[in-house]
């Protein structure tokens, strides 16, 4: 199971919403969801958008998608707009821990 499906199954656990009436509220088959969540099927960005609205998830939707191994669409326009921004990543983060005081 991948870090976003451990996520989405928690929180649907937490709110006692059985994987069929999810899978209800997301327009979805209770059999696939059960699959997707246990990482026997892939979610698409759409579907964990929908998902995760579903349960009033909290968290940064882009580091949710993140957790189901899939680049948000918010993030590939960024990079695509700007592909030097991606060669810049790296400098960006190493500055970051320095200023944070944390050994990098």
């Amino acid at each position: 199971m991948n870090q976003g499906a451990h996520t989405i199954r928690k929180l649907r656990m937490e709110k006692n919403i059985s994987i069929r009436k999810l899978a209800e509220m997301v327009d979805v088959n209770y059999v696939f969801l059960s699959k997707a969540e246990r990482g026997l099927e892939k979610h698409g960005e759409d579907l964990i958008r929908r998902i995760a609205g579903s349960l009033e998830y909290k968290g940064d939707i882009n580091v949710l998608i993140a957790r189901f191994d899939k680049v948000p669409e918010e993030i590939k326009k960024i990079i695509l707009d700007d592909p030097n921004f991606v060669t810049e990543i790296p400098a960006f983060f190493k500055t970051h821990k320095k200023l944070g005081g944390k050994n990098g």
